[in-house]
């Protein structure tokens, strides 16, 4: 499948059992979930898919099972990165050679690389896999800025590095630059758990890249937009937007947060993440019910919503 990459793309949460072993009939079940609320892609095994708490084998056997139950269906994107290019270019080949649609792809960070070797890691996954790349730009995570002028230099060497997803923030000048300087030959998608997604498609961003359990919610956000339904489509975001804020205190709490929902929404078996992590006291897990309570996650009014998370929770 060559489908374009646009719109909502959720980070699929990677389930566990109490083993700490990966639950594979949930992670099947959670694809179903997503490609059922109209999410128009999906991405794995990313940052808030643990995917740094994944051995080589993990990863490829989640991607695996990602594409496999995704069957063509939706795009999914595949992250492959790593901190020395020899490891990015085998996790590169070994996603295009299982089926991904595209590469999500941060930066090397424990040895911060310069400019030139960037431009060299870059281009050589996008040699390696033939596969269309999503550069990753996430400073405050990496400890490593990509600058526009870095971008541009990146797709005019190599044309596959097409999109990127911009987890700094504020991100809303650096989308507008990025789309002017090439002309709309880079797409944007806004990251963070998707804090920009309004500003960004005002700006023209093409997509964003939330956590699991704002994939329904965004995604109806991205269609109403697109169809001219703004006042829906930000009545929607403005809903969402109190929770995912609150998640993103850090990725510890993301994750959890996702889990719990698909917990409770049936999916995952379990909320379990993979150690080290950590998880929310009583004082935060009283917030969640507050602010999970009031999100309409399946398009409803918040008071449907929140008849809706009552009769689900386990």
């Amino acid at each position: 499948m060559s489908a374009e990459l646009r719109g909502c793309i959720p980070i699929v949460a990677t389930p566990f059992n109490a083993d700490f072993s990966i639950d594979e009939d949930s992670l099947r079940a959670e694809v179903e979930y997503l490609i059922g609320a109209g999410v128009h892609g999906l991405a794995t095994p990313a940052i808030a898919s643990e995917g740094y708490k994944l051995s080589d084998v993990e990863r490829e056997r989640v991607a695996r099972v990602v594409v496999e139950k995704a069957s063509g269906r939706v795009p999914v994107v595949v992250s492959v990165d790593g901190n020395g290019t020899e490891v990015a270019v085998v996790r590169a080949r070994a996603a295009a050679a299982l089926g991904a649609d595209a590469l999500m792809v941060l930066p090397p960070m424990f040895v911060k690389p310069d400019m030139a070797n960037l431009e060299r890691y870059f281009a050589r996954i996008a040699a390696a896999a033939s596969l269309p790349i999503m550069v990753q730009d996430a400073p405050q995570l990496t400890g490593i800025a990509l600058p526009v002028a870095l971008l541009e230099r990146l797709h005019a060497a190599s044309p596959l590095i097409a999109s990127v997803k911009l987890e700094g923030t504020p991100a809303g000048a650096k989308t507008s630059e990025i789309l002017h300087r090439l002309e709309g030959r880079m797409a944007v998608f806004a990251g963070w758990g998707g804090l920009s997604f309004w500003e960004g498609l005002q700006r023209g961003a093409t997509g964003c890249m939330p956590a699991a359990n704002f994939g329904a919610i965004l995604a109806q956000v991205y269609d109403r937009y697109c169809a001219d339904e703004h006042a829906a489509a930000r009545a929607l975001f403005d809903a969402a937007t109190p929770f995912i804020a609150w998640s993103m205190q850090s990725i510890d709490l993301s994750v959890w947060c996702a889990k719990e929902v698909l917990m409770r929404e049936g999916v995952l078996r379990s909320n379990v993440l993979r150690e080290p992590a950590t998880l929310p006291d009583a004082v935060m897990v009283a917030e969640f019910e507050r602010l999970a309570g009031g999100t309409p996650a399946h398009g409803q009014s918040p008071e449907e919503d929140r008849l809706y998370m009552k009769r689900r929770a386990v």
